[in-house]
């Protein structure tokens, strides 16, 4: 295991975890009378999490490239079967609920498709030249992946998910000119993605005027405002 990037990994979660407390502490003692609450359950995750790190580096790296395709395979079934079977959050249905926890099969996706991803352009490297033989299907692949995302829908996923291909495509080695026109066309594909869903336009337009609905979508920009007009940026 690479030491400074534990570290890094260890000192980004702990400002998480207090950027939590700050955030959540007044309505967990109200709620819960405990300021703790969302601390300790997050707090809970980061052990968990800490530990399946600290194994899962541990696996030879040549598993992954043996097992990405049935990887791959079980994440995409798992995505199928959210659809159909899955907990509505938020408007989305995109968790398997078990009981007060949630899984979110988008997230393994994402894990999956940069493994399968990076073995795919491996294995075709003397074809990433050639944008219709060595790029188009990969890209077909997170495509319908992309879509299966949205009819949850998780739009923020979607994205993260398309951008991470886009970077191990790019430093695979296709050609930049490629990623302009791809650019461009994913900006027109964004605005129409957004200007379909009425919700994510508004919270683009709250940011620009945050008291046009100070109760919902500009709630929280309003809310930061306060914080920093009686006690400046670092209270």
């Amino acid at each position: 295991m690479n030491k400074k990037l534990f570290i890094t990994c260890i000192i980004l979660s702990l400002f998480g975890l207090i950027m939590i407390y700050s955030s959540s502490n007044i309505w967990a003692e109200y709620k819960f009378d405990d300021p703790f609450k969302y601390v300790k359950n997050q707090g809970l995750f980061l052990i968990i999490g800490i530990i399946s790190m600290y194994y899962t580096s541990k696996i030879n790296y040549k598993k992954y490239y043996n097992y990405s395709n049935k990887i791959f395979i079980f994440c995409f079934i798992l995505m199928i079967l959210v659809l159909l079977i899955g907990t509505e959050r938020n408007g989305s249905k995109s968790w398997f609920g078990i009981g007060s926890f949630g899984i979110q099969p988008s997230e393994f996706m994402k894990l999956s498709m940069i493994i399968f991803t990076s073995k795919y352009l491996y294995n075709n490297r003397k074809d990433i030249a050639n944008i219709k033989k060595g790029v188009i299907p990969i890209l077909l692949l997170t495509l319908l992946i992309f879509v299966l995302i949205m009819l949850q829908p998780d739009f923020g996923t979607g994205i993260i998910l398309i951008m991470g291909v886009i970077g191990l495509l790019f430093v695979g080695g296709v050609d930049l000119k490629f990623f302009i026109k791809i650019g461009m066309l994913g900006i027109i594909g964004i605005v129409i993605l957004i200007a379909m869903a009425p919700y994510r336009l508004k919270r683009i337009l709250s940011f620009l005027n945050p008291w046009s609905d100070p109760l919902g979508s500009g709630f929280q920009i309003i809310q930061s405002l306060y914080a920093i007009g009686p006690g400046g940026p670092y209270q």
